[in-house]
């Protein structure tokens, strides 16, 4: 039996999501799967800060331990995909390319000999293994479908768990708006087209509550004003720590993700991996509107951090301290 191990990397959902491909990936190929789950600045918990207790102990282990049994920590994943052919060992870190890039190849790695071989992966975004000369239509409607049956598989803490039943015990039928402007501020659609997927997505389902999630108050606050002017009746989830570099974050993130998955079609950014990957969970992928970015805004945007860091690279620089 081959084994797999995985560092899942970045946020919460980007973990999350490269747990999902991993675990789908071990189903594939008959493999035993380990996750080594590190913290960093953007995840300072461990995994048992976020997923519930039966997981971590099935497929959870200490870095101690993934040194013990794979001789291996994150910072000794080479970049790209590798084959340790003496020792049966691949590793695929797809960094700027991602690993779906590599998947062709590591088909033919794994299928090369019918020998047992240890598949080590640091990953923070999804990757899936088509069968042979599949369709990509077809193959990504397939990842889906297991994606989705994963996330309703896994519980994460009985916190986080009892927050979202908590929200939902009194709640009707609702729709979804999901805003991430504080690291993709370049990457959205103009307010405008917002609107006019909220007006769509209620006229066609007849559903005017709408839970509103977000990193930013003032994001929040302004979209609830204008779901209000569209004749929605707004709510959301105020939490207590929303800065992703302190412990007690994940209740925030995954609180919201666990209640877009509950709604009955969102609105969203398609470049928000968050957002993608609820509508996936909820099974509401296809009848969710996700909004391309603005490319006049994303120029403009753009420029003016080009023109910020001209501004600011004299003093960054030490220019004026050595006057």
């Amino acid at each position: 039996m081959h084994r797999i191990l995985l560092l899942p990397l970045s946020g919460y959902i980007n973990r999350i999501q490269a747990i999902a491909s991993a675990a789908i990936l071990a189903q594939q190929i008959d493999a035993e799967l380990s996750i080594c789950w590190e913290m960093d600045a953007v995840v300072p918990v461990g995994a048992n800060s976020v997923l519930s207790d039966d997981f971590c102990r099935r497929y959870v282990l200490t870095e101690d331990a993934a040194i013990q049994d794979f001789g291996c920590t994150l910072k000794s994943v080479p970049k790209y995909l590798n084959y340790d052919e003496p020792r049966e060992r691949i590793y695929l870190a797809g960094n700027d390319l991602g690993e779906q890039h590599f998947m062709p190849e590591l088909a033919q790695l794994l299928g090369n000999s019918g020998s047992p071989k240890t598949l080590i992966i640091a990953a923070g975004g999804k990757f899936f293994m088509p069968a042979a000369n599949s369709v990509e239509a077809d193959w990504q409607d397939e990842f889906r479908r297991r994606r989705q049956d994963f996330y309703r598989s896994v519980s994460f803490t009985p916190e986080i768990e009892a927050a979202v039943a908590s929200q939902l015990s009194a709640r009707g039928p609702y729709l979804a708006l999901h805003l991430r402007y504080t690291d993709r501020s370049h990457q959205t659609p103009l307010d405008g087209a917002i609107r006019q997927a909220l007006r769509n997505l209620s006229a066609r389902s007849g559903i005017t509550d709408l839970f509103i999630a977000g990193d930013n108050a003032a994001v929040r606050q302004r979209w609830t004003n204008q779901a209000l002017d569209l004749g929605l009746k707004p709510w959301g989830v105020e939490h207590l720590v929303w800065d992703r570099a302190s412990g007690g974050s994940q209740q925030a993130a995954l609180v919201d993700w666990r209640l877009l998955t509950h709604a009955k079609s969102m609105v969203y950014f398609l470049e928000s991996s968050f957002a993608v990957e609820a509508a996936v969970a909820g099974g509401t992928f296809e009848t969710s509107i996700a909004l391309a970015a603005s490319p006049t805004k994303s120029a403009f945007v753009r420029g003016q951090r080009y023109l910020q860091a001209a501004v600011t690279y004299p003093k960054r620089h030490g220019w004026f301290n050595s006057q």
